[in-house]
């Protein structure tokens, strides 16, 4: 090929490269405004989120009502609520929080005998978190065995939590090493009831910030309608 045909053809070539190259900028241009003329997806009211929630929880297997939650339960949750709509904000914040499928306390209480202690358990304000804490000290969880087995263990945990003898024996716990806070929530999500207490705050904040976007855009939209009002328009 001599040097004639080459500069010819690298002639005819660079517009053609050139074209392209502008309509590929063009049709990412478009995909961009496209995007962000779609209108946001409206944030269903929390009622309704609340349903498929509860709902959700109800079609477990197993699913009782009050008894303690699994990680891996919740974590398939937020795509259900982001298919209405809400993508829940710090989800793994969220499922970490939740005992995991294999702790002590989630075997134990997942049993035949566990399911009928729970019953009387769950009724108790921070009777979870007193579980929690007793297994975290020696002896604590064949303690807890011994409740679940027991006709009338419960009575243990209700003794802890509804007392005043039960809440100084949890303030003599601090002198040993694993006792500390024995008394005071875990902050950990034990039961469908406490997950909904924290997805509500996790709703009000995200509508708060819908309200405040909204608002911010309708205030960043004023100006440019004034700028072209001609002039000596009314005050």
């Amino acid at each position: 090929m001599d040097r004639y045909t080459l500069r010819v053809r690298s002639a005819l070539a660079i517009p053609i490269i050139l074209s392209f190259l502008c309509c590929a900028a063009l049709a990412d241009d478009q995909v961009r405004v496209n995007a962000a003329a779609k209108p946001e997806k409206s944030l269903p009211a929390f009622a309704d989120a609340k349903k498929v929630i509860i709902g959700y929880f109800e079609g477990l297997p197993g699913y009782q009502p009050g008894g303690i939650l699994a990680r891996g339960e919740v974590e398939p949750l937020f795509e259900h609520l982001n298919l209405m709509g809400w993508q829940v904000a710090e989800q793994k914040a969220i499922t970490d929080r939740v005992p995991a499928d294999d702790s002590f306390l989630v075997r134990q209480l997942r049993t035949p005998e566990g399911r009928k202690f729970v019953t009387q358990v769950c009724q108790y304000p921070l009777g979870y978190d007193r579980l929690d804490r007793l297994a975290k000290l020696p002896r604590g969880p064949e303690l807890i065995r011994q409740f679940i087995r027991g006709p009338e263990g419960y009575k243990m945990i209700e003794y802890m939590t509804e007392t005043p003898n039960g809440k100084n024996l949890g303030a003599m716990l601090p002198q040993s090493p694993d006792g500390k806070n024995f008394n005071k929530p875990t902050g950990q999500i034990y039961t469908v009831d406490s997950l909904l207490d924290i997805l509500k705050d996790r709703y009000d904040a995200a509508k708060q910030a819908r309200e405040k976007g909204q608002a911010a855009k309708r205030s960043g939209q004023r100006p440019a309608a004034t700028a072209t009002a001609p002039p000596g328009g009314s005050n």
